[in-house]
């Protein structure tokens, strides 16, 4: 631990989108608690970005992880954050365990249980703090559930009911043109995507699942339900590039379907600067000349734009459309994961839990129902709208003991609360325990819970979770 509470000192390696936009910006909004000294990230307009942001200079910037965590080098700073992509994280991670780094990795571990496996093992004979990206725990929206639970307010959960609804255009993005379309090379949809909410279903029963099944499969984002003659990219001049809802140029250069959303928020001025700009494009042009803070709307460079280039203007989001994998038909990317599973987990004295994670929703979100022998608990997590309800059985009426409107923060957040807890452990501000720190073992139990759940789905056999552990 850091005694003399001076700030926790940081190496990223992959300035990405969760390098950049939640551990870095985490940096920058809190200084006191966290500076960033170092980079590894082999494409050069990243890396340059983010030693500008950070002040990094070039003898603390590098091509690749092997040189930042080369033994010759040393250890130079307090923690590692890992946000490579999936298949990248168990080599860097040894290593940085080796050197004695306290560690952040990115979710999910490794995509490979013998990876994640030889990580906590190798924690165990370190022991440093390692931290994996399970951000959810962190928000002040789960925080009320799990007081409710642990109060007894319910009694004992009987069923626990979870829906991970992603919506069409944010799926299309990240698992049927992005980074996790294909098994191979990245993950399982329900390791990617829910190991978070497998988390949290964990977290809240408290006790460990004895066996698991699931279905589930690719039927929509598939080569024969293209529309007829649709062209093989967006910018082919396609026939139905005004009604598809996943044409890439309105996405990555307009933010549509992202505006649509802002649209259903309950915070009155978004929705009607959200209307303004799907209706009236020419008048808002000239509103945001007053208002140059909402000017993003007319011109939609955040995620996943940001994705998709370096490049951010419009010819240079064009040429990624035009040339790389962001720009393909919807239906024809050579995509392989599932777009909808449902897997249902058996604890011990009768629990059951489901878990359902899907593509095609409109509003992106997450829903939650627990039933108890003393009432219930129903929850929306979306960012225009969280809000929790209890009800007991002896008078049935619905108490909201959580609600907030519209909420930007990464993760609801998540990200800066885990980034809180984990850097109080560091600074020695608080005890691994009064900070909620949940460390790698901790998050191995969600793993288990996919992979056994992945297994049973294309199986289609009930698998025992002991066999996993």
């Amino acid at each position: 631990m850091n005694s003399t509470r001076t700030p926790v000192t940081g190496i990223m390696i992959g300035a990405g989108n969760r390098g950049v936009d939640a551990y870095g910006l985490y940096a920058l909004e809190k200084p006191h608690r966290l500076k960033m000294i170092a980079v590894a990230e082999p494409i050069p307009e990243k890396r340059k970005r983010y030693q500008s942001l950070h002040n990094i200079p070039d003898s603390h910037a590098y091509t690749n992880w092997e040189d930042i965590l080369n033994p010759t080098v040393g250890k130079i700073a307090d923690v590692v954050f890992i946000c490579t992509q999936d298949d990248k994280h168990f080599f860097p991670t040894k290593m940085a365990i080796e050197l004695g780094y306290h560690i952040l990795l990115e979710k999910p571990i490794s995509p490979h249980l013998a990876e994640c496996q030889e990580l906590v093992k190798l924690r165990t004979e370190k022991d440093q703090y390692i931290q994996v990206g399970h951000v959810l725990r962190y928000t002040e929206f789960w925080k009320s559930i799990k007081n409710v639970v642990d109060s007894g307010r319910i009694g004992r959960i009987i069923h626990y009911d979870h829906s991970e609804n992603v919506s069409f255009w944010h799926f299309g993005h990240s698992f049927v043109r992005g980074n996790w379309k294909n098994k191979a090379t990245s993950s399982p949809l329900i390791l990617a995507k829910s190991c978070h909410d497998l988390d949290l279903m964990f977290w809240l029963i408290g006790k460990q699942p004895l066996n698991v099944q699931s279905t589930g499969n690719l039927s929509h984002y598939r080569p024969e339900n293209a529309p007829e003659n649709a062209a093989d990219r967006c910018t082919d001049g396609c026939s139905h590039a005004s009604t598809c809802p996943w044409y890439a140029p309105s996405l990555y250069l307009r933010g549509k379907p992202i505006i649509q959303e802002i649209f259903t928020s309950s915070n009155k001025f978004l929705k009607f600067l959200a209307k303004i700009v799907l209706k009236h494009r020419k008048l808002a042009g000239h509103l945001f000349k007053l208002a140059p803070k909402y000017k993003s709307f007319l011109d939609w460079k955040d995620w996943p734009s940001s994705i998709i280039t370096t490049d951010l203007t419009v010819e240079g989001r064009m040429k990624a459309l035009r040339e790389g994998p962001y720009g393909k038909c919807i239906y024809k990317t050579g995509n392989d994961v599932v777009d909808h599973q449902v897997s249902t987990f058996n604890f011990p004295s009768g629990v059951t839990g489901t878990l359902t994670v899907h593509g095609l929703s409109d509003i992106e979100g997450r829903e939650i129902r627990i039933f108890g022998t003393k009432g219930s608990i129903r929850g929306v997590f979306r960012a225009e709208h969280e809000e929790v309800v209890v009800t007991n059985f002896s008078d049935s009426i619905p108490i909201t003991v959580y609600k907030t409107g519209m909420n930007m923060a990464g993760h609801g957040g998540g990200d800066f609360g885990m980034m809180d807890a984990f850097t109080s452990v560091l600074l020695g501000v608080k005890s691994p325990e009064k900070a909620g720190y949940a460390d790698i073992e901790t998050a191995m139990e969600s793993h288990f819970m996919a992979f056994a759940a992945e297994e049973a789905r294309i199986t289609q056999e009930t698998i025992k979770m002991n066999l996993y552990r």
